[in-house]
């Protein structure tokens, strides 16, 4: 499946006096195919195998030249990296730049979110999904964001534009929910749909040209490493009208995954036999068939794009201004989804599992002048994200009543999807809670008839049991992660120390060791379930 195909001629420029660079140093063509952007505490040669990339660099200087108004030759290129593309920023010999990205199956941005709304999206010049183009890989060719990213910025922002930043936002948030889909998916180009394929044209209004489809879902989750063709054979990737459709579907790819390809894990939680985790998937299917207009989750259905990565990297500001948005960039993993499960706080906005949704207002401890230095700044921190929350929460109410019902409704219900796609991965135990979550406001979140989810009494001791084994499990994981300042793939940054963070790792894990029965662990489980 080709996701954006798309043809540009590729014109004559010459590349003998290119210059490479990555962090302001000379690398080689070779170093620019490899990843270089970090070291992992595990797997690394494993991990950046799977992120080498080698390509025609002429090639793609030579498209890179003539994408947009500017006709110039490709002089300089910058190496920026992320974890699922390479990203180029060139230079021409005019002093114009675009951004080259690759190898993503390429989405976006989409082109009707740029043309026809006002969210501010990067304009995409030119692009190619069909790895055997002259290039040697899929790519896409965009205008360099403008301004400055927030990160940048955030720092010195008082707290009052950090409030009008947030509104500003919202307004960006707000016209993206407004966007009428035909179905949950990906978007894609009509030319690029081949027969057999399944797609929903987009509304005349939205896309009075025609050019543009939802078709099937190109989410990373539905192309497994490895995958056997018989088990994604049996996938139905979209598009999905519905969403009992798109529930159903999550729920039958991760059977067709434990039918054929049992994962087998000789440590850590609990995962159920194969019969019991089918037959969990199975009552989630149930529910999901249940779930009609008059359901809490079946009230905000909509088909839905919205950007679910938006930490400070990929939000570009005025430099005058910088509470004025002028650019949103990183769409092409972002797909269309039911309102509800898309919907969430920006990453940047740091809300603890004890937030509490509502118009009440948090104030600080009377006595924090008080405390000593280090407990004052915790809190003091911890209020002001709470208090980001709350304005992020009365602004999306302002602005699109749906997507702040969406915001209120109870997480349980975007749990139960996302722990059905992971079921394969993570095991049942998580999605059995959410099912018996369920049966217990079944009425009360208007399903009708009868509920498919029947547990015991000593079931459900049991599973909350299995459950909380789960949780201590990732207690474990989380507190690496935070403490090493790194992600489940044990990335470590460029500037960083590697081998200080090798040391802290190991520290860390003689400590938790030291404290291994407070998570139900022994010594040798601790080492085994380690994750770096």
């Amino acid at each position: 499946m080709k996701f954006w195909r798309g043809k540009h001629a590729i014109s004559s420029s010459s590349s003998r006096t290119l210059s490479i660079l990555c962090r302001g140093e000379r690398i080689s063509r070779e170093e620019l195919f490899k990843y270089t952007n970090g070291r992992f505490l595990v797997r690394e040669k494993e991990l950046c195998d799977q992120k080498y990339l080698k390509f025609d660099l002429d090639q793609l200087c030579a498209v890179a030249a003539s994408a947009g108004s500017s006709k110039s030759p490709i002089r300089t290129i910058e190496k920026m990296e992320g974890g699922f593309s390479k990203a180029l920023l060139m230079s021409k010999e005019d002093g114009t730049e675009v951004v080259a990205k690759l190898p993503f199956s390429i989405a976006g941005p989409p082109p009707p979110v740029h043309d026809h709304t006002k969210v501010p999206v990067p304009k995409v010049l030119a692009w190619n999904a069909d790895s055997s183009n002259p290039v040697g890989a899929e790519y896409i060719i965009m205008e360099k964001a403008v301004g400055c990213q927030l990160v940048k910025k955030w720092g010195e922002m008082e707290d009052l534009s950090h409030f009008e930043f947030i509104k500003n936002l919202c307004k960006i948030e707000a016209d993206l929910a407004a966007i009428a889909f035909p179905a949950n998916g990906s978007l894609y180009l009509r030319e690029s749909m081949v027969a057999g394929d399944k797609y929903k044209p987009l509304a005349p209004e939205m896309d009075p040209s025609g050019h543009f489809c939802i078709g099937p879902s190109c989410e990373r989750s539905w192309f497994g490493k490895d995958e056997a063709e018989s088990v994604q054979a049996r996938f139905d990737r979209g598009p999905w009208p519905t969403l009992p459709a798109f529930g159903i579907a999550l729920a039958e790819r991760e059977i067709a995954r434990i039918e054929q390809n049992p994962k087998v894990v000789p440590y850590g939680p609990p995962r159920g036999s194969t019969e019991e985790q089918l037959a969990v998937l199975k009552m989630a299917k149930e529910v999901f068939f249940k779930m009609d207009g008059k359901t809490l989750p079946g009230r905000l259905p909509w088909p839905t794009l919205w950007h679910t990565d938006l930490h400070m990297g990929n939000i570009y500001v005025s430099d005058e201004e910088p509470t004025q948005i002028v650019a949103l960039i990183d769409w092409q993993s972002i797909v269309v989804s039911p309102l509800f499960y898309q919907v969430r706080f920006p990453e940047f906005i740091s809300i603890g599992e004890d937030y509490e949704l509502g118009s009440e207002i948090p104030t600080l401890p009377e006595n924090i002048d008080e405390m000593d230095d280090d407990d004052q700044a915790i809190l003091r921190f911890k209020h002001k994200q709470t208090m980001m929350g709350k304005a992020y929460e009365a602004v999306s109410g302002f602005k699109n009543k749906n997507v702040f019902k969406s915001i209120r409704l109870p997480p349980l219900f975007r749990q139960l999807f996302l722990r059905c796609g992971e079921a394969w991965e993570e095991s049942i135990v998580p999605l059995r809670v959410c099912l018996i979550a369920i049966a217990d406001v079944w009425k009360e979140a208007g399903f009708s008839g009868d509920c498919p989810c029947n547990f015991s009494k000593d079931e459900i001791e049991k599973y909350q049991h299995e459950f909380q084994e789960y949780r201590d499990h990732h207690k474990i994981y989380e507190l690496a992660r935070e403490y090493l300042g790194t992600d489940t793939d044990g990335w470590i940054a460029p500037d960083d120390d590697f081998e200080e963070k090798q040391q802290r790792n190991k520290e860390l894990l003689e400590i938790c060791i030291a404290h291994c029965a407070e998570y139900g662990k022994s010594a040798e489980e601790m080492r085994k379930i380690w994750p770096y």
